[in-house]
């Protein structure tokens, strides 16, 4: 969110300025602020560049006057007024409301008050679109061997191929399964054990370290580099706050946000559980699988907090055994669930494409046509990927003409992101790719 602070003289604009600065980095960080500086002569000449406007009690009554050309060159633009202590009062307010000043605060406000003012002008344009929200998916199971991390490796390749800027999220702390089977390893993981230990905080720029970038928009982040922290990051109470950290600054960088959870659970996957916008349920179609989703439904539900967030994802173990609708019918009578969570298609038996852990490609790249258009619909259901299934960049790639085939052809990895087939990507890549850096900054003057 960018702010133009407009008034008289350059220690003024310091003194308002100086309100933002005390914010919380993490506050800062949330709301993605960026802040400009400019004197009441050449604002004109910036604003345009603005989202929010913040005007001086410097400014006087000149203040309604610079209001007014503001929201004739930019209509949408939020406006914040400040006045003198002395000034405050219904006289103010009547005058600054009527050329469109959205809230009036005296000199002597704190600056939690401009903070409030900020959050809830950011949670509109989240609404309207105008600031990225990264949807969050996790990605669970009740038994292992349901193909979780497939699914979640697979999803990650249909949003890179449809333009979505998105992270895979590696919470399988014991076998790594998702960051093996990519081929993905590096000192990066050293970041998120540092989290853990608490020798560096979270932060937006912290968390770019913590990336091992595959393309401009997919990224993997690794569980701890040691067995100490990973357990300590799943199990104790404190790594509650760091995953909802985590998430709360991927939602800001990112489009959408996968989460392998490793179906264990503990504080951290319960607490991401909680805060995802979908809690994807991986089954297969086995006696098996049926009664561990029931046991597993019966603490789920309660921590999730309702159905409306599950969805159910059948895998088939063969394709020869359950049916979704025979799954269904065993569960619907216990949980009554409705028929939301039961939306998603399975996704068909491809014995092939499940050789795709270090193969440089997915289930995805890697399946048969039925299983190329489950793993989009599933997409779309979920809102990874654009309803009308356009994307960021319009219609994808035709998968198979790009490989010639199910079989053989370029490796996903290489065709979509434009990185090796196996290993991970050298320190002096990753830096090639030159990272952005956080830009908030609070220069000294106009």
């Amino acid at each position: 969110m960018k702010l133009l602070i407009v008034d008289v003289t350059t220690e003024a604009q310091a003194y308002c300025a100086k309100r933002i600065e005390s914010f919380n980095q993490s506050d800062i960080e949330m709301l993605d602020l960026k802040v400009k500086l400019v004197n009441d002569r050449d604002f004109l000449d910036r604003v345009s560049e603005a989202d929010v406007l913040i005007l001086g009690s410097g400014l006087g009554e000149r203040a309604t006057a610079l209001a007014r050309q503001a929201m004739t060159v930019i209509p949408w633009l939020h406006i914040v007024l400040y006045v003198t202590d002395e000034a405050y009062g219904g006289g103010a307010f009547r005058a600054a409301h009527s050329v469109g000043v959205r809230k009036v605060f005296p000199d002597s406000a704190s600056p939690l008050d401009l903070l409030q003012e900020l959050v809830a002008i950011h949670a509109e344009f989240r609404k309207e679109g105008r600031a990225r929200e990264g949807k969050v998916i996790a990605v669970t199971h009740a038994k292992g061997g349901v193909g979780a991390t497939s699914i979640t490796a697979a999803l990650g390749e249909v949003c890179s191929v449809y333009g979505r800027r998105s992270l895979l999220w590696d919470l399988d702390v014991e076998t790594r399964d998702l960051s093996r089977s990519l081929t993905v390893n590096g000192v990066e993981a050293k970041v998120v054990s540092s989290w853990v230990n608490g020798s560096r905080e979270i932060s937006r720029e912290s968390l770019k370290d913590a990336l091992i970038p595959i393309s401009s928009d997919v990224s993997v982040l690794m569980p701890p580099d040691r067995m100490a922290e990973s357990m300590d990051l799943v199990c104790h109470t404190d790594g509650m706050g760091i995953v909802q950290r985590i998430v709360e600054l991927s939602r800001v960088m990112f489009d959408v946000i996968i989460a392998d959870t490793g179906g264990r659970m503990g504080p951290a996957t319960g607490g991401l559980l909680r805060a995802a916008d979908v809690v994807l349920i991986v089954i297969d179609d086995t006696i098996l699988g049926l009664t561990a989703v029931d046991l597993y439904l019966t603490f789920v539900k309660t921590l999730v907090g309702g159905s409306d967030r599950i969805l159910f994802l059948v895998n088939p173990y063969s394709g020869d055994l359950l049916g979704v609708p025979q799954i269904k019918a065993e569960l619907e009578p216990v949980h009554n669930l409705g028929e939301m969570p039961w939306r998603l298609p399975p996704i068909p038996n491809d014995p092939k494409a499940a050789l795709w852990p270090g193969s440089g490609r997915t289930l995805y790249s890697k399946g048969q046509r039925a299983t190329r258009l489950a793993l989009e619909r599933v997409a779309r259901e979920i809102g990874a990927i654009d309803l009308d299934g356009s994307g960021a960049y319009g219609n994808p790639p035709d998968v198979m003409s790009t490989q010639g085939g199910s079989g053989g052809g370029e490796s996903w990895l290489k065709r979509v992101f434009g990185r090796r087939d196996s290993g991970s990507m050298s320190h002096g890549d990753i830096q090639s790719q030159g990272r952005n850096k956080s830009v908030t900054d609070f220069p000294e003057g106009s």
